[in-house]
């Protein structure tokens, strides 16, 4: 398979940490992980829906190069998009990976 850079989006990911404070109240934590390349690709709308509203989920495939250390949870960032996306799944294969995201409301 050839590699193909036009295509390539460079993404940042981040560690998800919960940090419980005196009073009891829990907050996520954002702990800076890797920076990599992926390719993105749109997963089909139609089939996953937000329950409450009925409205689409915006959900994507990214093919990373190579095996980041993402798991399911944490947070990425593409570069030219300000919105978060969440880790939904995660799955290595022999010769490459898939991550599921869906963008944060």
């Amino acid at each position: 398979m050839r590699i193909r850079y036009k295509h390539k989006l460079f993404v940042r990911s981040y560690k998800v940490g919960y940090v419980k404070s005196e009073t009891g109240a829990v907050t996520e934590s954002l702990e800076t992980g890797s920076f990599f390349y992926a390719s993105l690709h749109p997963i089909d709308q139609r089939r996953w829906r937000d329950y409450a509203t009925l409205r689409p989920i915006e959900r994507h495939m990214i093919i990373p190069e190579g095996f980041p250390d993402v798991i399911q949870g944490d947070k990425l960032q593409m570069k030219g998009d300000r919105r978060m996306f969440r880790v939904t799944e995660a799955r290595k294969y022999p010769s490459h990976m898939e991550i599921e995201v869906e963008v944060q409301p």
